[in-house]
């Protein structure tokens, strides 16, 4: 399940309540094409409830940045367990975008 908040006339947020994989991959996809249509500026992922994330996943956040970067407009993850956050690291996910736990 994943749920939108607007932060500011900037940010949005959109928090995800289940792992992210094969099952919620299609419906990740279609809430990141969602904010990217939209007007706000910075797109942050909470991804606090989150426990596991496969890799189909960590490229659609790729892309996602990717195009939010020809743009000028910011992706972050705030928020995220230290499991996903060691993943993370293990990666150098952490080089490319903003991570705070």
């Amino acid at each position: 399940m994943f749920k939108k908040k607007e932060i500011s006339a900037e940010e949005i947020m959109l928090e995800a309540h289940e792992a992210l994989n094969g099952d919620t991959a299609d419906q990740f996809q279609k809430n990141l094409e969602e904010l990217s249509s939209g007007p706000h500026r910075i797109i942050t992922l909470n991804l606090s409830a989150v426990n596991a994330i496969n890799s189909s996943c960590i490229g659609k956040i790729l892309l996602f940045r990717k195009r939010l970067s020809e743009e000028n407009r910011t992706i972050q993850i705030r928020g995220c367990s230290d499991s996903l956050y060691n993943t993370f690291q293990l990666i150098k996910f952490d080089k490319l975008i903003s991570i705070e736990k």
